[in-house]
């Protein structure tokens, strides 16, 4: 279910809080911010809906097996170290349904939120577009500011602030609730494309709630590149606003076996890269003679490959750059180091990243990612808890708990 669309462009606990950074100063900056830290998404429970063969959700789309998401993976999840969630939420049946069926639809998400809350965690609902449903594919909900595919958007925007905002008071008597809303997952326009639909689903959010914080990216699937595009004078003198990107460089990496992405016909690709390309190069020809690929496929399979002479010495102070960027970023436009969220990295996993020579790079890559965002103060969310697909961190997939290697890489408490 799981496919990484930030990529397809890429071609052409917590042991202790003061172990990544003090507490914002009560009335200083950031005090209106909740701090997350470290978070994990969560997109089994209520991302990828169910649709029939005629390209309708029925009456249930979030009620089959594999969307449980039980107290034993909440307790898990919370006993390992993680202090918050990044909940993905599949829009279409949002923007499908109308009358009781819709309400049930919100109950369940806030009722979501209520059990993680329940939990001790901190909770980002993300609205997550599939293409599960041609109707409700990304590009079809960003098609335009004045669509009406984004008109409802909005309205839904607006609706779950406002729910959101209710349950923040609802629970406000036995504390303050960590909870955000992030305003669209990995957005495939441009920047400048993406600007105006960003004010326009900012707006609608406020209208639904003027004090829950909220989460921006911007455009170009979560680039930080286009983070730092933004124009951020629609959101000036907002203090609750959170501001994310994404990052699963090197692709090559990341991505290698991941079917539909340039880097689906990779094999045995290392991190830190290798000083020499040849014996990945070796391993990716002899996998692309396996998959007997033909046409634009083999000829998509050839370039990824000679991206890997490119790749060679790939190690963290390449993936530095990065964060680097977005800090000297966040210094500019004076904003606290826990308003910027890595929102998503991970690695697929293939036959390769089971030998102990990829199970070790897929840890190496995993410290490198969160030790860097956490030497630069950002909050950070791994992809992903569950579910099929490859990116999965729990164990077997399913969990509840997880493995040594990921507790290391992610700083994890024992279990």
């Amino acid at each position: 279910m799981t496919t990484r669309r930030l990529l397809l462009s890429g071609l052409a606990g917590v042991a202790t809080l003061a172990s990544v950074g003090a507490l914002p100063a009560a009335g200083g900056p950031g005090a209106d911010i909740p701090l997350f830290r470290r978070g994990i998404g969560v997109s089994h429970a209520l991302g990828w809906a169910d649709v029939g063969a005629e390209g309708s959700y029925g009456d249930a789309p979030f009620s089959a097996p594999r969307f449980r998401f039980d107290q034993p993976q909440r307790q898990a999840i919370r006993a390992a170290g993680f202090d918050f969630v990044r909940l993905a939420v599949d829009v279409g049946p949002f923007l499908a349904f109308t009358g009781p069926a819709r309400d049930r639809l919100d109950e369940r998400l806030i009722g979501t939120v209520r059990d993680l809350l329940d939990a001790d965690l901190g909770v980002i609902v993300d609205l997550h577009p599939s293409a599960m449903n041609p109707a409700y594919r990304p590009a079809v909900l960003t098609a335009g500011v004045d669509t009406p595919a984004f008109c409802a958007v909005l309205a839904l925007l607006q609706r779950l602030a406002g729910g959101l905002e209710r349950l923040l008071q609802e629970r406000a008597a036995i504390g303050a609730p960590r909870v955000a809303l992030e305003l669209m997952n990995e957005p495939e326009l441009p920047q400048a494309a993406w600007q105006p639909m960003l004010e326009a689903a900012y707006r609608a959010a406020r209208s639904g709630s003027a004090t829950l914080p909220l989460v921006l990216g911007g455009g170009s699937m979560n680039a930080a590149t286009a983070l730092v595009e933004i124009d951020m004078r629609p959101f000036a003198g907002d203090t609750r606003l959170i501001y994310t990107y994404h990052d699963y460089a090197p692709w090559q990496f990341t991505h290698q076996g991941v079917r539909g992405n340039p880097a689906y016909a990779l094999d045995a690709i290392a991190y830190p890269g290798p000083r020499s390309a040849e014996a990945m190069m070796a391993a990716t020809q002899r996998r692309i003679g396996s998959l007997s690929l033909d046409g634009p496929a083999l000829e998509q399979a050839r370039q990824a490959m000679r991206t890997l002479a490119r790749y060679a010495g790939f190690d963290r102070s390449a993936l530095e750059r990065t964060f680097r960027q977005v800090s000297a970023w966040r210094s500019a436009q004076r904003l606290p180091a826990h308003a910027i969220l890595l929102g998503e990295f991970g690695v697929h996993r293939t036959p390769y990243l089971g030998t102990p020579e990829g199970a070790a790079a897929r840890e190496n890559w995993l410290r490198d990612m969160r030790e860097l965002a956490e030497a630069h103060g950002f909050a950070w969310a791994c992809w992903t808890y569950a579910g099929t697909g490859g990116f999965a961190l729990a164990e077997n997939e399913a969990g509840p708990g997880f493995d040594a290697a990921t507790r290391r890489a992610l700083g994890l408490l024992p279990r």
